[in-house]
């Protein structure tokens, strides 16, 4: 009993039920799964889950200890799959389009519908939209998926603020030596104006020209991600600042302190 205010939290945020005055009932999606879903043998549900974003970090992990073959195929051990997305590696066993013997293999097809931004994109984690945490994640989104167009290994890009927030960057890319560390930055506004917290700001002085800030001007989280993120790389984003030291002593950036410690003398 005490998992089902759990499960019905879910199932709003997949799109399948709605609360109306107080009162469940299934959308239209939910309704389609429902009456449909056996007869297609579970893919309904198992797209449905896929592109909610609920499998964002499973999914995450899998295109990072996987291989891309010559046909596009995903291929991966079947420990390996099932040890970093064992929920996920269940669902994708009801597509024709996988195998999964000794290794997992994930055709062409349904490997461009896991990287498709419904399904990174991480799931709001409530019924009201955290303002700041959605934007950050729109950006962490796309300079993620930008970095992975531009790289010569895109499995070698690693979004690891999904795991760990404290590392004072957001995303690595290991095709470079040494590594790229990257702080990405979104606003709702064009000018470049953002926040480095004290770890981001001691963090990018120790790495110097290894660590950049991206910055995503005029995002807006009504925009679905994929139609918006193609609009911004078109006109220039992400504005890319690497090596923050110099080019706070060149002056192209400028800091200013917002915080001050206010400690009692009595």
């Amino acid at each position: 009993m005490a998992d089902i205010p759990v499960l019905v939290d879910v199932l709003v945020q997949i799109g399948l039920v709605e609360i109306n005055e107080g009162r469940l009932r299934p959308t239209k999606t939910g309704v389609r799964v429902a009456t449909q879903d056996h007869q297609v043998g579970g893919i309904l549900l198992a797209e449905t889950l896929i592109r909610s974003g609920i499998f964002s970090g499973q999914i995450r992990r899998l295109f990072e200890v996987s291989e891309i073959d010559p046909t596009g195929s995903l291929v991966c051990s079947r420990d390996l799959a099932v040890g970093v997305a064992p929920q996920l590696t269940g669902i994708l066993r009801r597509f024709s389009a996988v195998s999964f013997t000794d290794k997992l293999r994930v055709h062409a097809g349904l490997v461009s519908e896991l990287d498709g931004f419904w399904s990174l994109l991480p799931m709001a984690v409530g019924p009201e939209l955290d303002f700041k945490k959605d934007m950050g994640n729109r950006g962490e989104l796309y300079s993620y998926q930008y970095c992975r167009t531009q790289a010569a290994d895109g499995t070698k890009v690693r979004w690891v603020a999904r795991d760990d927030e404290t590392l004072g960057y957001d995303i690595e890319d290991l095709n470079y030596n040494p590594k790229r560390r990257i702080e990405v930055k979104a606003s709702g506004e064009e000018k470049v104006r953002f926040f480095l917290s004290r770890n981001e700001w001691n963090v990018a002085r120790e790495l110097g020209d290894a660590y950049e800030v991206h910055f995503w001007g005029g995002v807006s989280l009504k925009v679905e991600a994929q139609e918006e993120f193609g609009k911004l790389t078109r006109r220039g984003y992400p504005l890319i600042f690497r090596g923050l030291s110099s080019l706070l002593d060149s002056g192209a950036l400028s800091a200013v302190p917002t915080q001050y410690l206010v400690i009692g003398n009595g």
